[in-house]
This record gives structure tokens, sequence and C-alpha cells, in this order.
């Protein structure tokens, strides 16, 4: 193997271990030949640039072609490998790292059916990775929290770069944004699956299974989340009754109210008015 080489190991605090996304390596690598590089079970997560050259990363059995400005994301809890073309070989920017919130964030990458390789029309994730390589280089201080939020803005780039809409048929999509504007305009009244599903002529099925897809939630779910968001206002700026306040989001049953309300908090509508006003209500 030949390569040319820019690594920068990093050994995380207890602290960062802790709170943190944290940095296990990073660099930038040239190669001069074939590189292969194959591992699986690392508590890791990679997201590597190619700048320049061509090669292949295997995930899943799969084999992907990568070419010049092509972009990997890679859960390397699994089995992995990438490996150089030896006639054009690649040059790479990448950063290893990790943390305790990783796993429900790939869980939202998967579950979105996002792509573990993508070639965006211009990046905005190099400079990131360069930031990150400048911190390791000169060892700044505070550079523990400064990568924390350079990684926080790459994983938030990953999990909105590619929504997964673009790739819906124009009609379905649209027609699902109009489901959702219509439970946002309409949360107030009784509504159901069956109902939505002859106002918007589509299959219940299909407009459920799509609706998660594209949304991340279920319609239930979103329209009750929207419902527990409009009580929280008006339990914080009116004074109005709860009992009123739960018919005004469109739920009649005092006590089914209080059950939800209480499931999303984790406190009950009147300690929720109570904490939030500061005031014995």
């Amino acid at each position: 193997m030949q390569t040319n080489t820019c690594r920068y190991i990093h050994t995380p605090s207890a602290f960062a271990r802790k709170n943190l996304l944290h940095i296990q390596e990073t660099g930038h690598l040239k190669s001069c030949g074939r590189h292969i590089s194959s591992r699986s079970h690392l508590e890791s997560y990679l997201f590597f640039i190619v700048l320049s050259g061509s090669g292949t990363v295997t995930l899943d059995g799969h084999v992907h072609s990568l070419r010049s400005g092509d972009h990997a994301f890679i859960d390397c809890r699994k089995p992995y490998a990438h490996e150089s073309s030896d006639e054009d070989p690649w040059e790479l920017l990448w950063v290893h790292f990790y943390g305790n919130a990783m796993e429900g964030y790939y869980e939202y990458f998967v579950r979105h059916q996002l792509p573990s390789v993508f070639h965006p029309a211009s990046s905005s994730f190099q400079p990131l990775l360069e930031q990150i390589l400048t911190l390791e280089q000169t060892r700044a201080d505070n550079r523990e929290l400064l990568e924390n939020s350079l990684l926080h803005q790459l994983v938030t780039s990953l999990l909105t770069h590619h929504t997964g809409l673009e790739s819906q048929e124009g009609s379905t999509l649209l027609k699902l944004q109009e489901i959702r504007h219509y439970l946002d305009e309409h949360y107030t009244e009784k509504l159901s699956l069956d109902e939505l599903a002859n106002r918007f002529y589509i299959s219940k099925y299909h407009m459920s299974r799509e609706f998660k897809k594209i949304f991340g939630t279920t319609l239930i779910n979103y329209l009750t989340s929207h419902r527990i968001t409009k009580a929280k206002e008006m339990l914080r700026f009116t004074d109005l009754q709860i009992e009123t306040i739960a018919r005004e989001c469109g739920i009649e049953d005092n006590s089914y109210f209080n059950k939800v309300f209480q499931k999303a908090e984790g406190i009950t509508a009147r300690e929720y008015r109570r904490k939030w006003r500061g005031n014995n209500v």
C-alpha cells in the first residue's frame, strides 16, 4: 500500500465520551497506488469525501463506484471496505467520530432511506472537515467543544441534504404536503384516516406508509403533536380551563387529553401551566 497521509488520532476526554460527539481520527490521504481498507465492528462512524481520483466502497455486500466529488457516510459497526483505484488513485478527506447520540441519528438516516454514497451539486461538507482537521493539527484549546459543534453541523447536513422527497413521484409528494397542511389547519376537528383518504383520493394504507417515510412520523402522531403544541400555547398564554383547551385542540375527552399530554410532556397539563407561568393556577 502506498499513501501520502496526514492523520490525527484523538483520545477523547471522559467528558467528551459522555456528553459530546467526538473525533476518533481525522485526516487527509493521497493514495499513490491501490489502497485497500476493510473493517467491521468498530464503534465508529466514518464520513469521507473523494477530492480526486476514484475507487470503490462496499456496504452490505454492494459495491459502489466513487469518483471525485462523491461523499460517503458509513456505519462502521457493520462490515465495510473501501479501495482506491490503481490506475487513478484517490485523494480523501475523512473523519471517524462517535457519540452517544449517533445511534439515534443513524436510525433516522436509515429510516428516511438516505443514501450512504451521494454526489452533491455543491459541497458544504468539505469546509467542516477542513475545520476539524485544523483543530486537531493545532491542538486548539477547547477543541472538543468546537469539534462537537462542527460534528453536529455535519450530521445535520447529512440528515437534511437528501430528504428523500426528490425520489417521490411528484403527484404523491404534492398530495402528502397537502394532507399535512390540512392537518395543520383542521387539527381542532375530529379527523380519521378514512376521512383523509377519501378527501384526498388516496389509498389509506399508501397514504400512511408514504407519510411516515417522508415526514418521519405517522399521521396520527403528527396530528397529536400538533394538538399538544397548540395546547401548550393556550396553557401558557390564556386563562382558559383545561377542559376548554382540550376541546379547542380537537380532543373532546378531557381524561384522554390529560393522558396524551402527560405521555408527550412527562407532566400533566396543570403542572405544565404552573411551571411555565410561574404561578399557582
